[in-house]
């Protein structure tokens, strides 16, 4: 990568990576961010919701930049970074430096792609992890190397341990091979075979955990909660839909399904480079597709699967530009996408009552807790709240100084701090839910005080936390009951 494209690229990655650490450093701490972090205090191989490399990855860049909120977030602003130099190297090796340049460039002005540069998500190490894997596929078939193949299955077995959807990336890899003639050679050769247990050796040990904690993380991914439901399948599904456009760009969406079809049509040239991008756009896509009828998935789960698209549209750009549509698309496609990701990283430094006001006080609230505690000499408390969202961010506010956890049972928090190990201790319940705690706290305490409400300023609102002081947890009801 020492032509001038490539210079130009990491010049301007460079740059845009500053940019992405001073943004992330103003925005407040997303509630699923502070879960993670909780996750990266106590590590192990599986956690119910995820597999484990978000937590490592946390893990990584806190013992680098500490507890703060750019150290939580490192992370993904520099996988964006080696994710765009993959595709770079990708796209010249499938086509030009020309196509390599753009289908980069591209990549960074996708919406999804610029959100979760910032915020930390599984998503980034899974979507890096997922071009990896393809790019040492594609090494793999252009130089014919062994090591290429096993690194392959390295990365894929990564991705596989940062979100079990790329599954479909091993789908994907098996039906390129099994249908393309001109590579199912390789099917008749060890090197495929080795990769994929190479991927099955670094996918062992979290299953292994999933078996010693009831599967609970399958069960969870095979039984999800639907995202929408708005009563009817085709409702549903148009509904996915425009929140998928919404995701990727309401125009570069369309390009992107145009450049799919484009693919697809071209694979049966047959062109082995576009048969390749179609097979590992395909799957998933399709599968979220059918899923959305039932509103269980969600815009970003097949975000993969559409940069592989970015690269197939750059590709077919020379063959459609001279159309005059296509290209006022593709002006068009560029410039909302680019304003999309100016004003993400301009948002945070405006005034307060324009940013995520829902996510700001819980430091405050914190506070208030530390000094109840300390001020009533009860050491053994715990703090209490109705969600894993606000224990999170109350776990990471007090640096888990006291104990904190749920009543429900099926999070990672719980499962660390069981609640039914607290019996008898007494509580501090905090929550921002109104107008109740939501919780029946007069069944789950022998008594209950409520205490005044912490109000933060934020802007020209205030947000308001309820405070209760919880004597002698009893334990969570059940069945439930009216809450109080």
């Amino acid at each position: 990568m020492r032509d001038q494209s490539a210079r130009l690229l990491i010049i301007i990655l460079l740059a845009l990576t500053a940019i992405r650490i001073a943004a992330a450093s103003a925005y407040p701490l997303v509630d699923d961010e502070a879960y993670y972090w909780t996750w990266s205090r106590h590590l192990a191989w599986g956690y119910p919701d995820h597999p484990p490399v978000v937590a490592a990855m946390v893990k990584l860049t806190t013992a680098v930049a500490g507890d703060s909120v750019v150290g939580i977030r490192l992370g993904p602003i520099f996988l964006a970074l080696l994710s765009s130099l993959l595709i770079y190297d990708l796209a010249r090796r499938m086509f030009d430096r020309r196509t390599a340049l753009f289908a980069a460039a591209g990549y960074q002005i996708i919406p999804v792609i610029a959100v979760g540069a910032i915020f930390t998500f599984p998503d980034a190490p899974f979507i890096f992890f997922w071009i990896l894997a393809v790019w040492c596929i594609w090494r793999a078939r252009e130089l014919g190397r062994a090591w290429d193949w096993y690194a392959a299955g390295l990365a894929l077995g990564l991705a596989l341990l940062s979100k079990l959807s790329a599954l479909f990336l091993a789908v994907s890899l098996a039906g390129f091979f099994l249908t393309f003639e001109g590579d199912r050679r390789w099917l008749r050769r060890p090197e495929p075979y080795r990769a994929a247990a190479i991927a099955l050796a670094v996918v062992l040990p979290f299953i292994a955990w999933n078996r010693n904690h009831d599967w609970i993380t399958l069960t969870k991914t095979l039984n999800p909660v639907p995202w929408i439901n708005l009563g009817e399948p085709l409702r549903n599904a148009a509904a996915f839909l425009g929140a998928t456009a919404a995701y990727y760009g309401p125009i570069s969406f369309g390009l992107l399904v145009a450049a799919l079809l484009a693919s697809i049509r071209l694979a049966r040239a047959p062109d082995h480079r576009f048969a390749f991008l179609s097979w590992l756009a395909l799957p998933l896509i399709g599968f979220t597709l059918i899923g959305s009828f039932a509103g269980i998935p969600k815009p970003h789960w097949p975000a993969p699967a559409y940069l592989m698209l970015v690269i197939a549209a750059v590709a077919l750009w020379p063959a459609v530009r001279q159309h005059r549509r296509w290209r006022r698309a593709a002006i068009a496609g560029v410039a909302v996408n680019t304003v999309f990701v100016a004003a993400l990283h301009v948002v945070p430094f405006l005034p307060s009552s324009l940013t995520a006001q829902h996510l700001l006080g819980w430091d405050r609230a914190a506070a208030t807790v530390t000094g109840l505690i300390e001020r009533r000499n009860a050491p053994r408390s715990f703090v209490l709240t109705g969600s894993y969202q606000n224990a999170s961010q109350m776990a990471y506010y007090l640096r888990e100084r006291y104990p904190v956890t749920t009543p429900q049972q099926d999070n990672a928090i719980a499962m660390r701090v069981n609640p039914l190990s607290m019996l008898d201790r007494d509580a501090v319940f905090v929550t921002d839910h109104r107008p109740g705690p939501g919780l029946p706290l007069h069944l789950m305490f022998k008594r209950v005080e409520r205490l005044p409400d912490v109000e933060v300023r934020i802007g020209s609102g205030v947000r308001q936390f309820q405070i209760y002081l919880g004597y002698g947890f009893r334990g969570v009801p059940r069945p439930k009951f009216s809450p109080l």
